[in-house]
C-alpha cells in the first residue's frame, strides 16, 4: 500500500511461550499516476486515436446530435477523475453533456493519489443542420395543388380575375433554416409582402436555406390570375366569305353559300389559349373546325361563344349564312282582265287568257313562292304581288312572257300567258255567188244585194270571206269557212232571201249581208247524181266547210285526244301544217285524215298555243290556232 507498511516479525521460544517481535516499517510513496488509460465518447470519434500521452483531441457529429456522454478510464485506479468538472468513476459515462452548433470543449481532469494532476481537452464540433425542408406553405388565396407535403416541390393555383395580389406563408422545418419568397427574406410562419399577379401564368419561388448555409430547396407554386378575355383572334368559314372581314371586335358577320351546299364547318380561334369556344353549343378546339353544321336553304345562325378563363366573361359572335335558293317557281299569277286558263299551277307553265276587245291593255300580278327570288314581266322588272305596267293588247293573241329568276341568279322559269284580244270586225271582205252577180258591187258596209240566175239555176253557193279571219260566218244559219263556198242553197222559182251572218272574234258584234236571188221561171230540171264518185265530186263542188277543232288535249281521257278538221275528207288533196309562236314547224301532213294526237318527235307538245294552214289542194288555204291542254 501507499504511504507507511508495518512489517512485524515473531520469534516463539522452544518452550512456546517466550515471545520476542520485531518491527519493520516500510515506507511507500503515493502514486503520482495522473494518467488516462482511455477516454471513449458515445457519438464520434476522438482524432487523433487516444493516446495516454495525447492531451488535446477533437471529434465531429451531427447537427442531430444535441448531447454526448464521455467515458474516462483511469490508468491508476487511486486516481480520481472529473469531466467538466463533474466527477465521474473511472470506467462510467459521464453524465449527458449538451451541446451546442459548432465547437463544444469538453475537458477530462485526472488527479493522481498524490495530487499529480493531468488535463486531457476535446473539442466536440455539432455540425451545423442541413435541413432545408419547409413544415407548412399556404397561400392567402387559392389552394396549392397538390396538398402540401415537404418532399414535393412544385406546385399550382388558381385564382380568379380579380385577385391582383397574394402572400405566402411558409414555416421552415428547422428553426435554424432561412427562408426568401422570391428573393425577398420572410420570417418562417409569417406572410410574405404582397406579390403582384399579372393575368396568367404567374411563378412564385420559396427558396430555404439549411443552417449549413449551403443545403438549398425550393418550393415553386404556378399561379395562374384567370383572364377575362373572350376574344377571338380568328374566325373562318368552310364556304363563302364572312362580311365585313373577320375583326376581333366585330360580333356579327353574314355569310353566302350556293345552294348546293348543304353545310358548312366554323374555325374559331382564341385570342388567349386559356379561353374556351363552342359553336353551336359543342366545344371546339380553338383553331379547330367545327363539326358539320347543316344550313337550310334561306338563313341559318352560327352562333360562337367564347368563354374566357374566368368562366364569366362571355362573348358571342354571330355568322349569318344564307343559302341562296333555285326556287324560281311562282305561287301565284293572275291579270287584271279575263281568267287564267288552266287555272293557276305553279308547274304550268303556258296559259291562254280572253278578254273583251274592249279591253286595249292589261296587268299582270306575279307572286314568287321564295321571296328572294326576282320577276319581269316582258322583260320589266316586277315586285312580287305587285302589278306590272299596263301591257298593250293588240288585236288577235298577245304574247306575255313572265320570267322568275331564283336567288341563286341562275336558275330560271318562264310562264307564257297568251292573251286573245278578240276583234269586233264584223265586215265581209268579199261576198260572191257560185251564180249570177251581185248588185251593187260588193263592199264590205253595204248590207243589201241583189242578184239573178236563170231558171236552170236550182241552187247556188254564197262563198264570204271575212275581212277579220277570227271571225265566224254563217250562211242561212249554217257555218261556212271563210274564202269558202258554202253549202248548196236551193232556190226556188222567184225571189229567195240568203242572209249571211257575220260575227266578231269578240262573238258579241254581228252584222247581217242580205242577198235577195231571183231565179227565172221556166222548166225544173233534175239534179241527178249516177254514181258514188260523180257524187262525191259533186259534193265537193257544192263546198263542205271544213272546221278545224281548236282545243287539242292530249291526255287519254278520250276528249279531245285527237286533232279533228271536220269535212277535211272531202278535200284529199290537203295538206295540214301546225307550228309553234317561233314559226317553228311542230307538224305536217299531206292528205291528213284527223289522226294527229299532238306529238312532235315522240313527245306531246308543251301546253300553249300553236297555229296552222290548212291547204285543201284547191287553191283555198285556211288559218286558225290550237290551244294544247295537257290537263
Amino acid at each position: 500500500m501507499y504511504g507507511a507498511n508495518t512489517i512485524t516479525t515473531v520469534v516463539t521460544a522452544q518452550d512456546g511461550t517466550t515471545h520476542k517481535t520485531y518491527t519493520i516499517t516500510v515506507n511507500r510513496p503515493l502514486s503520482s499516476n495522473a494518467n488516462l488509460a482511455s477516454l471513449a465518447l458515445s457519438s464520434g470519434t476522438l482524432s487523433p486515436v487516444f493516446n495516454s500521452a495525447t492531451t488535446s483531441y477533437t471529434a465531429s457529429v451531427s447537427n442531430a446530435t444535441t448531447s454526448i456522454t464521455a467515458t474516462p478510464t483511469t490508468s491508476d485506479a487511486t486516481a480520481e477523475v472529473t469531466v467538466n468538472g463533474v466527477t465521474v468513476a473511472s470506467g462510467s459515462a459521464s453524465a449527458g453533456i449538451p451541446l451546442l452548433v459548432g465547437p463544444n470543449v469538453i475537458t477530462t481532469v485526472v488527479t493522481a493519489q498524490d495530487g499529480t494532476i493531468n488535463t486531457y481537452n476535446l473539442t466536440v464540433n455539432r455540425l451545423p443542420s442541413s435541413n432545408a425542408s419547409l413544415a407548412s406553405l399556404s397561400l392567402s388565396i387559392g389552394t396549392l395543388s397538390p396538398t402540401f407535403d415537404p418532399g414535393t416541390n412544385s406546385y399550382t393555383a388558381t385564382v380568379t380575375n380579380g385577385t391582383g395580389s397574394l402572400t405566402v406563408t411558409p414555416t421552415t422545418g428547422d428553426a435554424t433554416a432561412t427562408v426568401t419568397v422570391n428573393g425577398t427574406p420572410v420570417t418562417s410562419g409569417s406572410a410574405s409582402a404582397n406579390l403582384p399577379l399579372a393575368i396568367g401564368s404567374n411563378t412564385i419561388n420559396t427558396v430555404v436555406t439549411a443552417q449549413d448555409g449551403t443545403t438549398i430547396n425550393t418550393y415553386t407554386i404556378t399561379v395562374t390570375r384567370a383572364s377575362s378575355t373572350a376574344d377571338l383572334a380568328g374566325l373562318t368559314i368552310s364556304d363563302g366569305i364572312l362580311a365585313p372581314v373577320f375583326s376581333t371586335g366585330v360580333n356579327r358577320y353574314v355569310d353566302t353559300v350556293s345552294n348546293a351546299i348543304a353545310s358548312v364547318t366554323v374555325t374559331p380561334t382564341t385570342a388567349i389559349s386559356t379561353s374556351t369556344v363552342k359553336v353551336n353549343g359543342t366545344t371546339v378546339v380553338s383553331g379547330s373546325a367545327s363539326g358539320s353544321i347543316a344550313v337550310a336553304v334561306g338563313n341559318t345562325t352560327i352562333n360562337t361563344v367564347v368563354t374566357a378563363q374566368d368562366g364569366i366573361t362571355k362573348k358571342t359572335y354571330v355568322i349569318v349564312v344564307t343559302r341562296v335558293s333555285n326556287n324560281a317557281y311562282l305561287s301565284n299569277l293572275s291579270v287584271s282582265s279575263g281568267t287564267l286558263s288552266p287555272a293557276f299551277a305553279m308547274g304550268t307553265t303556258s296559259y291562254i287568257d280572253t278578254v273583251t276587245n274592249a279591253t286595249t291593255s292589261i296587268t299582270v300580278t306575279p307572286t314568287v313562292n321564295n321571296p328572294a327570288s326576282t320577276v319581269k314581266v316582258n322583260g320589266t322588272t316586277v315586285n312580287s304581288g305587285s302589278a306590272s305596267g299596263a301591257i298593250a293588247l293588240a288585236v288577235g293573241n298577245n304574247t306575255i312572257s313572265v320570267v322568275t329568276t331564283a336567288q341563286d341568279g341562275t336558275t330560271h322559269k318562264n310562264y307564257t300567258i297568251t292573251v286573245l284580244r278578240p276583234s269586233n270586225n264584223v265586215y265581209l271582205s268579199n261576198l260572191t255567188l257560185s251564180s249570177g252577180t251581185l248588185t251593187p258591187v260588193f263592199a264590205m258596209t253595204t248590207a243589201g244585194y241583189t242578184a239573178s240566175v236563170s231558171n236552170a239555176t236550182t241552187s247556188i253557193t254564197v262563198t264570204p270571206t271575212l275581212n277579220n279571219p277570227a271571225g265566224s260566218v254563217k250562211v242561212n244559219g249554217m257555218s261556212v269557212t271563210s274564202g269558202t263556198a258554202s253549202a248548196a242553197i236551193a232556190l226556188s222559182v222567184g225571189s229567195n232571201t240568203i242572209t249571211t251572218v257575220v260575227t266578231a272574234q269578240d262573238g258579241v258584234t254581228h252584222k247581217t249581208y242580205t242577198v235577195t236571188v231571183t231565179r227565172a221561171s221556166g222548166g225544173l230540171n233534175a239534179l241527178y247524181l249516177p254514181g258514188d264518185d260523180q257524187q262525191k265530186t259533186m259534193v265537193t263542188s257544192l263546198g263542205e266547210k271544213v272546221e278545224a277543232n281548236n282545243i287539242l288535249s292530249p291526255n287519254g281521257d278520250g276528249i279531245n285526244d285527237i286533232w279533228v278538221v271536220k269535212n277535211i275528207a272531202f278535200y284529199p288533196d290537203n295538206t295540214v301544217t301546225v307550228y309553234n309562236r317561233t314559226g317553228q314547224v311542230v307538224f305536217t301532213r299531206k292528205g291528213y285524215t284527223n289522226d294527229w294526237d299532238g306529238t312532235y318527235r315522240g313527245a306531246v307538245l308543251s301546253e300553249g298555243t300553236y297555229y296552222y294552214t290548212i291547204d285543201l289542194g284547191n287553191g283555198t288555204t285556211k288559218k286558225g290556232f290550237i290551244s294544247v291542254v295537257n290537263h
